[in-house]
């Protein structure tokens, strides 16, 4: 149906002249419409706008000279039911069509909605910046730009399940009863409530998984026992990237990790003739990451400095040079060889 027989069909509507079938379209249209509705407006704000959408019917949707038609076979309640989705039709783009009206209240630019039968609802953000979606749990979803979510408007009493093509931030809603389950083409992310990214492009090589907070189980999307499934858990400032031809699994440190205590526990690093042990476990509270000292001989050493605030690598680079030693990351953790102090 194109827009101008959509026009018709809804004159023919607000008249009473549809058919049954007619009017099934347009029930249905509705049903579609009001799922995406904003919250309503009250009281002066209210009236504003209805005036503003009459006014816009009139220039656009219903030609004057049948304005005037009564209409039949509609009681209150029903019209002002299709005041109400005739608005969002007029002021909401990409349902029917395109608007040059601007969307004050849309968070996410819809591309495609299934039907409220299949009880799954799909979205494209279509903009070119993040937009943002909270699902009837309370996790807060960022979906990156040209990025499809796809999740089910009432969660499973026993489990929450979306799948994404693209990248998004998920914010997860803590639920010990109910874990959620990120399906992105060959891996599968679980979590009971935590925060990370997932980055799953369709025609790329690669899907990775970033932990911001908490952790998460990232495993293949394989008919596999538990035993042989390929998977790995993740912490904070950890990621992992699979490989799509490879098949394979690799876990690492993320480019610039960070602290994973709240600003109001921001930890002080600055030391004092204190063991290197001692300034090691601080690190390693502080970006919940693992620091192992090859040479024994390196816990005789001693570090002074105020290393506070500075990137993660540059105070390792601090650390080793004022003990003669070198560092290297293999996978997730750091090691620490040098040779040493005397007792």
């Amino acid at each position: 149906m194109n827009q101008h027989e959509f026009d018709i069909l809804l004159q023919k509507y607000l008249a009473g002249t549809c058919s049954s079938e007619e009017e099934r379209q347009v029930l249905e249209w509705s049903e579609r419409v009001h799922s995406l509705a904003p919250e309503p407006l009250a009281g002066t704000e209210a009236r504003a706008m209805e005036q503003k959408i009459w006014k816009k019917i009139r220039q656009n949707a219903l030609p004057a000279r049948r304005w005037d038609m009564p209409v039949v076979r509609m009681g209150m309640g029903i019209a002002a039911a299709v005041l109400l989705t005739m608005a969002l039709y007029v002021f909401r783009p990409g349902i029917f069509g395109s608007s040059t009206e601007p969307v004050a209240s849309q968070n996410i630019p819809v591309k495609d909605v299934t039907s409220a039968k299949s009880g799954f609802l799909i979205v494209k953000n279509t903009s070119g910046s993040e937009r943002s979606l909270t699902l009837e749990d309370g996790s807060v979803i960022v979906l990156a730009k040209e990025s499809t979510l796809r999740y089910p408007r009432h969660f499973d009493p026993k489990n929450r399940q979306v799948e994404l093509e693209g990248e998004a931030v998920f914010n997860i809603k803590r639920d010990t009863s109910r874990p959620f389950f990120v399906y992105s083409g060959e891996l599968v992310t679980q979590v009971l409530g935590t925060s990370f990214k997932v980055t799953s492009f369709g025609n790329a090589r690669t899907i990775e998984v970033q932990v911001l907070s908490g952790k998460v189980s990232v495993y293949e999307n394989q008919e596999k026992s538990s035993q042989s499934r390929n998977g790995v858990v993740l912490r904070p400032n950890q990621k992992v990237t699979f490989d799509k031809e490879a098949k394979k699994l690799v876990p690492e440190l993320v480019p610039a990790p960070v602290m994973v205590e709240p600003p109001v526990q921001k930890r002080e690093l600055a030391f004092e003739e204190s063991p290197l042990q001692t300034v090691l476990n601080a690190l390693q509270k502080a970006y919940d990451i693992e620091i192992v000292v090859e040479n024994p001989a390196l816990n005789n050493c001693t570090f002074t400095g105020d290393i506070t605030g500075l990137p993660l690598h540059t105070q390792l680079r601090f650390i080793c040079k004022s003990v003669n030693a070198d560092y290297e990351l293999r996978g997730t953790s750091f090691f620490v060889n040098g040779e040493g102090c005397p007792k």
